[in-house]
C-alpha cells in the first residue's frame, strides 16, 4: 500500500504532512503481474547414521509429494489451460515457463497431462454412471473429431447439472448404444439422426429447433408444398414463443399443454398428411415423421414436465470441442482421446454446477498423489 500525501495546501500554500490527514482516503487500485507466480518449496532428504549399528538411513518424501517438480495445482493448471483455453502443448509450455515462471518443457507438460488424465478418471466414471439414472431427462448429440488422420466422433450425454463425453471411431447405431446405455424410463432429447432410432418412441423427444429448420427449407418451395411449409413454420414459431412464456412464468403450463394438444398437434398432423398426398414429392422429413407414427416423438415434452422441446443444451455442450477440433485437428493417440473425454467432462460439469474447474482438478490430483478417494463430481 502506498499513501500519497499532498505536500502543501492548494488554498494558502501551507505545508502539509500525514498528521493533517482527515476523513477516508480516496482509493485507486492497480493490479500487476508479479515476475514469478510460483512458490518453490525445497524438500531436503536428510541422511542419518544409526549410532548403534552404523546403518545410514535417508529421509523419504511425503506420500503426496511425487518425484515431479510440479505441485498438484500447477499440474492441474496444464489441464485447465488445455480444455478451457484450448491451448496446445507448446502454448501450455510457454505460459508456464514465461508467465508462471516454473521450469517447463514439452515433455514435462505431456507427463503432467497424463497424470491429470489419471486423476480425472474416477470423476468421469461417476458422471457416466449418474447419467444412467432411470429418472433422468438426457440430451444427446454428436460431432466430429480426429485421431491422427482417422475420422472419430464425440458423443455427449448431458443433463442440467452434468455432461459426459466419449470419443469413438464411428457414428453408427452400434456406437450410439454406449452413450444411450440402458434407457429404462429415461426420456432422451435428440435430433432425427438414424443412430438414435434404437430408442423407443415413448422415450424420445425430437428437437424442434431442427424441425423448424426443415419447415424453413420447405417454406421456400413454390406452390402448395411451400404454402404448407409456411403454415408449419408460422405455427412452430408461435408455439416456441408460447413455450418461452411458460418458462418465464407468464403463461401456465396447463393452459399451454391444452392449447398445444387441442390445436397445434392436430394441425401439424393434418398439414403433414396433406403434404404427403400432394402430386409433388414431399420433403424427406415429412415422410420420416409419418412413417410408423414417428410424429408422436415431437410431443414428449407435453406429457413430461422436465423435458425440453429442443436439444440446444446438448448442442451448446459441443461448441467447445468443435472449436478445439478446428484449432488442434484432434488427438494423436488413444491416451489423448481419453484425456480429452475426461477434461471435457470435468470442465462442462463444473461449469454447470458453478464450481471451479481448477480447484476440482487440483483436488483430484491431490487425491491421486496421496492415495485417497477422488473428490465427488456428481451432485447428490
Amino acid at each position: 500500500m502506498k499513501k500519497h500525501i499532498p505536500p502543501s495546501c492548494r488554498g494558502c500554500g501551507q505545508e502539509l504532512s500525514a498528521q493533517h490527514a482527515t476523513g477516508h482516503p480516496a482509493r485507486h487500485q492497480v493490479f500487476e503481474l508479479v515476475p514469478k507466480l510460483v512458490e518453490c518449496t525445497e524438500h531436503q532428504l536428510v541422511s542419518c547414521q544409526c549410532p548403534a549399528c552404523g546403518e545410514i538411513t535417508r529421509g523419504r518424501l511425503p506420500a503426496e509429494i511425487t518425484g515431479s517438480g510440479w505441485g498438484s495445482r500447477l499440474s492441474s493448471l496444464s489441464g485447465a489451460l488445455s480444455v478451457v483455453c484450448r491451448d496446445s502443448r507448446r502454448q501450455v509450455d510457454w505460459f508456464i515457463s514465461e508467465v508462471i515462471g516454473a521450469p517447463s518443457s514439452l515433455g514435462t507438460v505431456q507427463k503432467h497431462l497424463e497424470e491429470v488424465s489419471a486423476a480425472l478418471e474416477p470423476g468421469f466414471e461417476q458422471v457416466h454412471v449418474a447419467l444412467q439414472h432411470p429418472k433422468n431427462v438426457v440430451g444427446l448429440d454428436e460431432t466430429g473429431w480426429r485421431l491422427g488422420n482417422l475420422p472419430y466422433w464425440i458423443w455427449v450425454t448431458e443433463t442440467e447439472n452434468q455432461a459426459v463425453y466419449i470419443v469413438r471411431e464411428g457414428r453408427r447405431k452400434e456406437f450410439a448404444r454406449e452413450p444411450i446405455g440402458e434407457s429404462k424410463e429415461r426420456i432422451l432429447v435428440t435430433d432425427r439422426y438414424n443412430a438414435y432410432g434404437i430408442l423407443p418412441r415413448e422415450q424420445r423427444q425430437i428437437c424442434h429447433a431442427h424441425i423448424k429448420r426443415e419447415f424453413t427449407a420447405m417454406a421456400v418451395r413454390e406452390g402448395p408444398m411451400g404454402d404448407i411449409g409456411i403454415k408449419l413454420h408460422a405455427s412452430s414459431e408461435a408455439f416456441q414463443k408460447a413455450w418461452i412464456e411458460v418458462k418465464s412464468g407468464k403463461t401456465s403450463r396447463g393452459e399451454f399443454v391444452s392449447w398445444m394438444k387441442d390445436e397445434v398437434v392436430r394441425r401439424w398432423l393434418t398439414l403433414l398428411k396433406e403434404a404427403k398426398t400432394l402430386d409433388e414429392k414431399a420433403p424427406g422429413f415429412v415422410i420420416w415423421l409419418l412413417k410408423d407414427a414417428k410424429h408422436v416423438m415431437l410431443w414428449a415434452f407435453l406429457d413430461h414436465e422436465d423435458v425440453e422441446p429442443t436439444n440446444n443444451r446438448a448442442e451448446r455442450a459441443l461448441r467447445g470441442p468443435v472449436i478445439q477440433r478446428k484449432l488442434s485437428w484432434g488427438s494423436k493417440s488413444e491416451a489423448g482421446l481419453r484425456l480429452m473425454e475426461r477434461l471435457w467432462t470435468a470442465a462442462e460439469t463444473c461449469r454447470r454446477q458453478g464450481r471451479s474447474l481448477l480447484d476440482y482438478i487440483t483436488a483430484s490430483m491431490e487425491a491421486l498423489r496421496g492415495g485417497r478417494a477422488a473428490p465427488v463430481l456428481v451432485l447428490a
